[in-house]
C-alpha cells in the first residue's frame, strides 16, 4: 500500500490558511507542529493515507488522525499503522506514505490543461523512459494500477505539478 499527495504552493489559487480552517480537517487526535504550512502538511498527510489505504469512501480528513514529527529538518507523519514523510521545496510540498523503503515516486511538471489525462501520459512516457513498458489502468474500485501486472500506484496533481509513488521493484 502507498500513497502520494502534492500541493503546489506558487498555485495562484493557493491560499494561506488560518486556525479557523485548520479546524475544519483536524481530527481530535491530531498531533501537529508549529509549521507556516501545518494545514497543508495536514491536509497532504490526510490525502495520502486515504490513498495508501485505498477504501472506496469519500475523502473525510477529520475521519484520519495523524501525529506530525519534525526532527533535525525532516517531518514524518503516521496514522494508525500508516508511516510517512512530508517533502517541502520552495515550489511543491508533498506528503508520501506506506513501507516507505519499498515505495519510489516522480514529481511531474504541468505541461498541459488536462491534467487527468495529462498526468496519465506524464506517468506512461517516464515509465517507458525507464524502460517499462507499461499502461495505467484501475482496479476494481476505480484506483489506479500499472497494468498488466494489477500493481497498485498512488497519482495526486495540483497546480503546476504531478506526482506518481509506485513500488521500487517496478524498475
Amino acid at each position: 500500500m502507498l500513497g502520494i499527495d502534492i500541493v503546489d504552493l506558487k498555485d495562484p489559487s493557493f491560499k494561506e490558511r488560518n486556525s479557523r480552517s485548520l479546524e475544519l480537517i483536524q481530527n481530535e487526535n491530531d498531533v501537529t507542529i508549529d509549521h507556516p504550512h501545518i494545514f497543508w502538511i495536514l491536509w497532504s498527510a490526510k490525502e495520502a493515507v486515504f490513498k495508501c489505504r485505498r477504501e472506496p469512501l469519500n475523502f473525510a480528513p477529520t475521519k484520519i488522525p495523524i501525529e506530525v514529527s519534525e526532527n533535525d529538518g525532516a517531518i514524518r507523519f503516521s496514522s494508525d499503522e500508516i508511516n510517512g514523510e512530508i517533502i517541502v521545496n520552495d515550489e511543491y510540498m508533498m506528503a508520501i506514505c506506506g513501507d516507505l523503503d519499498s515505495i519510489d515516486y516522480h514529481v511531474f511538471e504541468k505541461s498541459n490543461d488536462d491534467w487527468s489525462e495529462g498526468i496519465r501520459f506524464m506517468i506512461i512516457n517516464y515509465f517507458r523512459e525507464m524502460g517499462i513498458d507499461y499502461h495505467i489502468g484501475s482496479d476494481e474500485l476505480n484506483l489506479p494500477t500499472i497494468e498488466p501486472d494489477h500493481i497498485e500506484i498512488s497519482i495526486s496533481h495540483h497546480g503546476r505539478y504531478g506526482a506518481v509513488a509506485f513500488p521500487k521493484s517496478l524498475i
